[in-house]
């Protein structure tokens, strides 16, 4: 028997045993981690949960603590990684491979309409990903986003103009707008509260997939790509395959990853989002087969979880029957048809949850117009600011120098995010006002060496904020609508991005758009700190 379930088992006498359903388990602590029912949680979420709900969720937290950090967290912080590693290969991908394919497609008016092209999957895919996870679960987008990536990467390689160009990358982006938003709920889902910090450091891999992105592009763009000053009618295919050998070599990386995923790893559907559709049994196995991968006892019992309900006066459940009474499709067509609205109602369920809300959401709007203004086009701008002075072959050095410096960012963020008075909001809204402030100084750089220093601090900076952001957002909203919170959340990201595609498209790789995102950079800091509650210190219900 486990710790949990000899507690559930006492009474208020030491060692008296009293009936199960009896226990206390609304008021509990795990180590410095504050307990659900305390009263600023419980009025920040206020009825945008059950109460039902809100203890079997801490219930489940204090057995994944028991559980502990293991072998099964560590390897999903490895393929959940996949999913950030593909979004930023598809990303950077696309800016990469511009330059060469304006050299080579006739009729192109402006390049950049591929990354509207782009961005309009992504908005899809981050819209129907992420806010379907609330109702099909999260693991489909684990096991199909990948897989629709890798597929299409690959063809856009064989693409002959540029109308076939874009549109393979905009269902490219369908597939890579649903990555992060989920696969960020199913490792929190899974983790210990004692780890959560480990959610702002699985960026990391996000920045991996950039720096993957720079030393394919440094190999092949570098080396089989028509020169600079080429024209379509100089620029021949034969001359010109090196965006086609990145694109392949991208999505032939996207391919392993699918299969590591399908075959080689196992992961059960996430405890909190079975906890939300009244599927105690499976939520229990989910538990269950964590400890077991971590070689720990089974610590939970579905007669622990309906001893709450019995607390609580509410009707229980035998649902141990629920997974063969209904077929796949017949669950699916339950969940959906109680969709009414009813997410989005929740998230505005109390006032500062509303605040919460509507902050988030627009923090993470004026990032994805922000980032994608310098970041994403970061390749073609020194490309173009330096032209007389650089190769090509330089271009991509300094790109790769850059990618691996902003990796330090989110590692980094992981460990300063549960400093004391500081937590996530002053950690985001902090990084943001910096990276504002040296985006500014840096239009101003003349030398290449100052421009990679610049470019280097902006990346670290930069990649801190959209960490802890990341991490920060799903750890926020509560189980039964993280999937809708994260996944709006993710959706203007994109349409952010989509917004800044289109700038860039009419102010081509100039200063201006540098400037506007730094302006945003700052205002973003300014309000990060008015958001109402910070989630360091309380576990993610």
């Amino acid at each position: 028997m486990s710790e949990i379930q000899e507690e559930i088992h006492k009474g208020p006498g030491q060692g008296e045993k009293t009936d199960p359903t009896l226990a206390k388990v609304d008021s509990v602590e795990i180590g410095k981690i504050a307990a659900i029912d305390d009263a600023e949680t419980r009025d920040f979420y206020g009825s945008s949960t059950t109460d039902s709900y809100r203890l079997k969720s801490e219930l489940v937290s204090r057995c994944l603590e028991e559980v502990g950090m293991g072998r099964y967290q560590w390897e999903l912080f490895i393929v959940t990684g996949f999913g950030y590693i593909v979004d930023n290969l598809a990303s950077q991908g696309i800016g990469s491979v511009q330059p060469p394919i304006e050299t080579e497609f006739k009729h192109i008016v402006q390049v950049s309409y591929s990354s509207v092209a782009y961005y309009i999957g992504l908005i899809l895919g981050a819209s129907f990903w992420g806010i379907s996870s609330d109702f099909i679960g999260r693991k489909p987008a684990f096991n199909c986003t990948l897989l629709i990536a890798g597929v299409f990467l690959c063809a856009c390689a064989g693409a002959m103009n540029f109308v076939a160009f874009s549109a393979l990358w905009a269902v490219i982006g369908t597939a890579a707008g649903g990555n992060v938003p989920v696969d960020s709920l199913i490792f929190l889902e899974f983790l210990p509260a004692s780890h959560q910090w480990l959610l702002t450091s699985l960026s990391g891999w996000w920045n991996m997939g950039q720096l993957i992105v720079s030393l394919i592009a440094w190999v092949f763009l570098a080396n089989f790509s028509c020169p600079t000053d080429s024209t379509p009618e100089t620029c021949k295919r034969s001359e010109n395959m090196g965006w086609r050998y990145t694109l392949i070599t991208l999505g032939g990386l996207a391919l392993v990853f699918t299969f590591v995923r399908t075959f080689v790893f196992k992961m059960p559907e996430t405890p909190r989002y079975l906890l939300s559709q009244g599927r105690d049994k499976e939520a229990v196995d989910a538990v269950n087969y964590v400890a077991r991968r971590n070689g720990k006892p089974e610590p939970l019992t579905l007669d622990m979880l309906q001893a709450i309900d019995i607390q609580l006066g509410v009707e229980v459940h035998n649902d141990s029957d629920r997974s063969t009474g209904l077929s796949k499709r017949e669950i699916l067509r339950e969940n959906l048809e109680s969709f009414h609205g009813v997410k989005y109602k929740a998230l505005f369920a109390t006032r500062k949850l509303a605040q919460h809300t509507a902050l988030t959401w627009f923090i993470w709007l004026t990032i994805g117009i922000a980032y994608p203004l310098y970041f994403n086009f970061l390749p073609s701008y020194l490309a173009t600011k330096f032209t007389q002075n650089a190769s090509l072959n330089l271009t991509y050095r300094n790109y790769c120098i850059t990618s691996a410096v902003g990796i330090v960012g989110p590692v980094s963020a992981g460990f300063l995010v549960n400093v004391p008075r500081f937590g996530r909001r002053w950690m985001m809204g902090i990084s943001a006002i910096i990276t504002g402030v040296f985006l500014f100084a840096y239009v101003g750089v003349n030398s290449p060496t100052s421009s990679l220093a610049f470019s280097c601090v902006t990346g670290l900076l930069g990649n801190f904020e959209y960490a802890v952001m990341y991490a920060f957002t799903p750890e926020s909203f509560p189980g039964p609508h993280r999937g809708t919170g994260t996944g709006t959340a993710a959706t203007l990201l994109r349409f952010g991005g989509l917004i800044a595609s289109i700038i860039s498209s009419q102010c081509g790789f100039t200063t201006a758009p540098i400037y506007a995102s730094a302006a945003l950079w700052v205002a973003v800091g300014a309000i990060c700190f008015a958001l109402p509650f910070e989630t360091q210190a309380h576990a993610a219900i």
